[in-house]
């Protein structure tokens, strides 16, 4: 099976300096590749340049890696190497806003003087490629939510995003080496495994893939 991962934040820029980003450590998708190695899938790990989590040494020799910044550039990358997979995984912490003008060279601070930024929407890339997924492919978004609100919004950005499944997490699963999933798939199936080590669900996961493909 050839599956696609994405992993880690993107840093949407400010200007030459400054960017906005937020605090997705990576953990998760690097996991993910490790996993899918292992179980002898041909992988290919897209990773944010903000990912703070180290890659295990060997995983770039077993599988291809490469680094984004923006969601610009993840898209691009997306588009370069979907069609050639099996399965997505969007594991990225993709900004919903990026500024939408980008100053050119560094902003200059000015004494008492506010700064405004216009941000606009980025694209929805986890619906783009699932729009243009050809068939037999399969797509896995991941839900980043608050707990009480967990089951129902996951189940929406399945219905709204048009993807195969979703692997529901509550937001202190950021940065954290733990995580407590809920899997819920375009069938109406649904599986909560528990707490569990973000390496653990990653093994978890991959052997989800089998029966995902085949459903």
């Amino acid at each position: 099976m050839r599956v696609l991962i994405t992993a880690g934040p993107t840093r949407e820029p400010i200007d030459a300096v400054r960017f906005i980003g937020n605090r997705s450590s990576g953990r998760m998708g690097i996991a993910l590749a490790e996993a899918a190695v292992q179980a002898g899938h041909e992988v290919t790990l897209l990773l944010g340049l903000g990912a703070t989590a180290s890659v295990p040494r060997g995983l770039p020799g077993k599988c291809a890696v490469y680094r984004f910044e923006s969601s610009a550039e993840l898209k691009q990358l997306l588009d370069s190497h979907w069609r050639d997979h099996d399965v997505l995984l969007m594991a990225a912490a993709v900004a919903d806003y990026r500024p939408g003008c980008v100053a050119e060279g560094k902003l200059k601070r000015e004494p008492n003087q506010r700064l405004t930024l216009t941000l606009e929407p980025t694209p929805d890339l986890v619906a783009i490629m699932a729009a243009s997924k050809r068939p037999g492919q399969r797509v896995v978004a991941f839900a980043l939510e608050e707990a009480a609100e967990l089951k129902d919004r996951a189940a929406q950005k399945l219905r709204s995003k048009g993807v195969d499944a979703v692997v529901a997490n509550p937001l202190g699963t950021m940065e954290s080496d733990s995580i407590t999933p809920l899997w819920l798939t375009a069938d109406g199936k649904s599986e909560s495994p528990g707490r569990m080590t973000k390496i653990d669900f990653a093994r978890w996961l991959i052997r989800k893939l089998p029966g995902l493909i085949g459903g």
